[in-house]
């Protein structure tokens, strides 16, 4: 029987599919970028009135409005990797964190990375003190000049990459605090060497473009961090369906079924009526928008 249900999480399974070799396009110059792919993902989704988790099996349907939004809280580890189908996810609705919610580790943590405010960095070290884990800095080149920093805990770093648009990216700095690398990205931020956010409009990445502008900004982004660059520089590559899929508004289809094919950058890519539809996650997550078997 049909069940409406909150969609929480698309699961991304990333692997390494080789090494490529990149000319500047204005430098000339020859750079290896190793290159991960999207291989797989899983549908996390919550049926309405239930606490547990589970891997949705298609086809699935967009649910029709009005959505309700709920309780991003869930019962998995802050510091290492889990299987999100197994969580405990809270049932009440709200928006960001319900009232019991609000005060929890995974609550701080999403002030600690998202916030830019003195509020945020106080939420860092109450953090640590809770939770031991290790955070990575890293940049992107998001098209063009320009250039995005970010930290993320670490077992989540190929991941992270994967939901943010981009061409090329690299490792600025491992912390074992995340208030230093929170730090670390506001020092950087605050030089103009890069910016906090990200782009919204879909863009085709050319990696030529934009690996010797990150290269280079890494190197003096180290020199004023007093760290050392490895030099690493690495890309999640968008299957070509993410650029022929039509871009779908899930708000104006309801009641579309469609399969999951692939996803990059923030956007599914499904198949639906015989014709590919690029859907924006950040539109769906935490919404009860599906509806499941």
């Amino acid at each position: 029987m049909p069940h409406r249900a909150v969609f929480r999480l698309i699961h991304k399974r990333v692997s390494e599919d080789g090494v490529e070799k990149v000319s500047s396009l204005l430098h000339g110059e020859t750079y290896r970028i190793t290159v991960y792919r999207v291989e797989g993902l899983d549908l996390i989704v919550q049926r309405v009135g239930y606490a547990d988790a589970e891997r949705a099996s298609g086809p699935l349907e967009i649910a029709p409005a009005p959505w309700r939004t709920y309780c991003r809280w869930h019962d998995g580890p802050l510091d290492k990797r889990d299987n999100p189908w197994e969580r405990i996810y809270c049932t009440e609705e709200a928006e960001g964190y319900c009232r019991v919610h609000k005060r929890s580790l995974r609550s701080l943590y999403e002030i600690c990375m998202s916030l830019r405010s003195p509020k945020s960095l106080e939420a860092c070290r109450a953090l640590d003190r809770e939770v031991k884990a290790e955070y990575t800095l890293y940049m992107i080149h998001t098209g063009g000049k320009g250039l995005k920093v970010g930290v993320t805990r670490s077992f989540r770093l190929l991941e992270r990459i994967a939901e943010q648009q981009h061409s090329v990216a690299t490792v600025l700095g491992v912390y074992d605090s995340a208030y230093r690398a929170r730090m670390a990205e506001t020092h950087v931020s605050k030089s103009g060497m890069a910016v906090e956010r990200g782009v919204k409009r879909l863009r085709r990445p050319d990696p030529g473009q934009g690996v010797h502008l990150l290269s280079w900004i890494a190197e003096k982004v180290s020199g004023v961090l007093g760290t050392s660059w490895s030099g690493r520089l690495f890309r999640v590559k968008p299957a070509q369906e993410v650029f022929h899929a039509v871009q779908a508004s899930p708000y104006k289809i309801p009641g579309s079924r469609f399969e999951p094919r692939t996803y990059w950058g923030g956007i599914l890519v499904a198949h639906s009526g015989g014709r590919l539809i690029a859907l924006k996650e950040r539109e769906m997550l935490h919404k009860d928008s599906l509806v499941i078997p």
